[in-house]
């Protein structure tokens, strides 16, 4: 068992009002956070109705070197491409040092999720990810790979041709009658 000073937990829970890169085709995006030297990417999920859900959460394990000199963690909103390169929507900096401190000294801190600011490239501001923060001080952790995991960008799935034919076709056919015809044949059989 590794013994660290504390570890930090970041809960990601959505985003709304994104800016859309590509204006053809469905929105899937993934988010990149470094914490210090470590970085994770979470799942890529698809937008519908103006809202992207991941609900996920992120533990990192910091030395008590790193709990003094951490100030910041930054996400980054991507939104992956089937051509090109991913492309980024936007930037978020949540600064952390305050909460570590006063986490260590509580032994425990949690921060219950709400909305930051998304900045774009230009610097503006559009778009809100909602992001709920946790510090927990001397934890045993195992030796389990963790801190190194997830380190690169999620694998691209192969692209089916039929997917778009299928996703138009399919929701209206009735399959329910389709399958299930046979059970009403009851009602036909002949009463002696």
């Amino acid at each position: 068992m590794e013994t660290t000073h504390g570890v930090l937990e970041l809960l990601l829970v959505s985003a709304e009002g994104l800016k859309h890169a590509h204006h053809l085709g469905p929105q899937r995006h993934y988010v990149t956070i470094q914490c210090g030297d470590q970085f994770r990417t979470s799942k890529i999920t698809h937008g519908k109705h103006r809202k992207i859900w991941w609900n996920e959460k992120f533990r990192f394990s910091l030395s008590p070197r790193e709990c003094r000199q951490l100030a910041k963690v930054t996400l980054r909103i991507m939104e992956r491409d089937k051509f090109a390169e991913d492309s980024l929507v936007g930037e978020i900096r949540v600064y952390v040092g305050e909460i570590i401190r006063e986490g260590s000294e509580r032994e425990f801190l949690q921060m219950k999720p709400v909305p930051y600011n998304i900045v774009l490239e230009d610097g503006t501001y559009r778009g809100e990810l909602k992001l709920g923060l946790k510090f927990i001080t001397n934890v045993n952790l195992e030796k389990s790979g963790e801190r190194w995991q997830c380190t690169g960008v999620p694998p691209r799935q192969p692209y089916a041709v039929y997917r778009p034919f299928l996703n138009i076709t399919l929701p209206c056919i009735p399959w329910r009658r389709f399958f299930f015809f046979c059970t009403r044949s009851d009602k036909w059989t002949v009463k002696e």
